[in-house]
């Protein structure tokens, strides 16, 4: 048996408050080619499956929904891969945080704990940031991921260094949105409303 190597790749601990302004809440849409009754409480929809809350995307090829009271639910989703998108939010200083993606063969997520597993070809994104795994646990809520696993039994978690000022100034300079020198004349360009 391969060794589990546990690691933790997080967001800075954030207070209750913040973390339950992150937790999915409204309506979940779900959409698919083809739906089944399983049983009591079991849904199974089946082709270009999708789920959509307010703050979490998941998509893949089959999804088991298994609803229970008070509108929670599990959702399970596979796929080759199934993904997992959950957009950034501002922090405590407003600034944006990086998007988290997720992709697997498979996804199971809780709503009761706001919990998702990440299982069997693991791999998770923060921003530029990515870790793989055999199997990845992520806190919705908290931002939190934690892997396990991997080939060898090791986590893999490769982390971008910060960008070079110096380079960041030198590209902004030379890009095209950057304000006309003198000599350049702004283009303009109207593009025509999209017809209904």
């Amino acid at each position: 048996a391969l060794a589990m190597a546990p690691a933790a790749f997080a967001a800075p601990a954030k207070k209750a408050s913040s973390t339950d302004a992150l937790r999915p809440t409204g309506p979940v849409t779900i959409t698919a080619d083809r739906a089944e009754w399983s049983k009591v409480g079991v849904m199974i929809y089946i082709g270009n499956v999708s789920l959509v809350s307010d703050k979490l995307k998941m998509n893949g090829d089959r999804l088991e929904l298994t609803q229970f009271p008070n509108s929670q639910y599990t959702a399970k989703i596979t796929g080759v891969p199934a993904h997992l998108e959950h957009a950034g939010e501002p922090n405590e200083k407003g600034e944006p945080t990086p998007t988290i993606t997720a992709d697997a063969n498979t996804l199971i997520y809780d709503s009761r704990t706001s919990v998702v597993d990440v299982i069997d070809h693991a791999k998770m994104t923060r921003g530029k940031d990515e870790v793989t795994g055999s199997n990845i646990r992520y806190n919705v809520a908290e931002r939190r991921i934690q892997a396990t696993g991997g080939e060898g039994g090791q986590v893999k978690i490769v982390i971008q260094p910060p960008p070079d000022k110096k380079q960041q100034t030198q590209k902004e300079a030379k890009s095209p949105d950057a304000a006309p020198t003198p000599e350049q004349k702004p283009v303009e360009q109207k593009l025509e409303e999209p017809k209904p």
